[in-house]
């Protein structure tokens, strides 16, 4: 792999909306070394009733100023082109955070896959889909992203759909809505790369890529009884983004208090990469022809560490042979 750089993601619940907290957390990524940050749409009050806020967005990038910073974008977690009642809110919102980026000179977008079909049934809005309507709602988001390319390309941003991780509330579903367990991977498809990779595909462009997220994908892997290292492999050609921390590849059980989840290792931790169980010698072995960056997602619980999670990070690039180079003319 050659690393453009190595970031950090700047946490919505820790900023919240006050840019006095987002250039503190930027100040301090800055002095630990990080040479790009990760900005979460949902912190920066700068998308409302899915219109871009101009005045709002410029307040933000006179906060970046100061810094020596580059950044990536992750759009609200929630945003699904493929299954929400109103597709055209959905649209609007995603071409505001490309928009945004453009505005910011943030070369990536991360987009979460629409391929999560289990919201409106959690909430008991409606059943789960039929096949049909899986297919349609696939359909929808490769529409969706194909109109929107060409809007990124014009901006110089790529959008990154990131996989997904699976979650004892799903199974939940699945049987209360009389299904076989072992279909999650059909109503939580972005579990599974090989479902992401053919909506790009399909999609065609080169400015739609995949944000891979290694911790989600090991826990994704471990609960499908998938071989975690081929399912990097087949993203390979594909991502344009990494998304990188640690777990132990446990499902959770039921409890959100991460002070109760981590004595017993369960679900999607964000710990620093080498406090967990993932491979990532091996990981970034298949992804050899790799070049861009390398976001760290680290819980808030965990940022007394952040010196430590980079450390650990440019050990295991250098210790397995990958290069990390300031140069980004390559990156896009």
């Amino acid at each position: 792999m050659k690393i453009h750089g190595i970031g950090i993601d700047i946490p919505d619940t820790q900023v919240d909306g006050s840019r006095r907290v987002l250039v503190d957390e930027l100040a301090r990524a800055q002095s630990l070394g990080f040479t790009l940050a990760e900005l979460s749409i949902p912190s920066l009050n700068v998308i409302m009733n899915g219109e871009l806020i101009p005045e709002r967005v410029a307040a933000i990038k006179q906060a970046l100023a100061p810094f020596d910073l580059r950044y990536s974008v992750h759009a609200p977690g929630r945003t699904n082109l493929a299954y929400r009642p109103d597709p055209d809110i959905e649209y609007r919102v995603l071409e505001a955070c490309v928009r945004f980026c453009g505005a910011i000179g943030a070369a990536v977008l991360v987009y979460h896959s629409g391929l999560q079909a289990l919201d409106a049934a959690r909430v008991g809005r409606m059943p789960l889909p039929s096949d049909d309507e899986l297919a349609r709602g696939a359909e929808r988001e490769v529409a969706a992203l194909s109109k929107l390319a060409p809007i990124a390309a014009d901006m110089g941003v790529t959008i990154g759909m990131e996989n997904g991780d699976p979650h004892l509330w799903e199974y939940l579903v699945l049987k209360q809505q009389g299904k076989p367990l072992a279909e999650l991977a059909k109503y939580h498809a972005r579990m599974r790369t090989a479902a992401i990779v053919a909506q790009a595909e399909a999609v065609n462009h080169t400015n739609i890529g995949i944000t891979l997220d290694l911790g989600h994908l090991y826990l994704a892997t471990q609960a499908l009884g998938d071989d975690y290292l081929q399912a990097i492999a087949t993203a390979a050609p594909w991502v344009c983004h990494l998304h990188i921390n640690d777990n132990f590849g446990r499902l959770d059980l039921g409890v959100d208090y991460e002070g109760y989840r981590l004595p017993y290792g369960e679900a999607d931790l964000h710990l620093p990469p080498g406090w967990g169980a993932l491979p990532y010698a091996e990981a970034f072995a298949r992804l050899n022809e790799y070049e861009g960056d390398i976001i760290l997602e680290i819980r808030s619980r965990y940022r007394d560490h952040l010196d430590e999670a980079l450390m650990n990070t440019q050990r295991l690039l250098f210790d397995n042979g990958h290069e990390i180079s300031q140069d980004v003319s390559g990156c896009q």
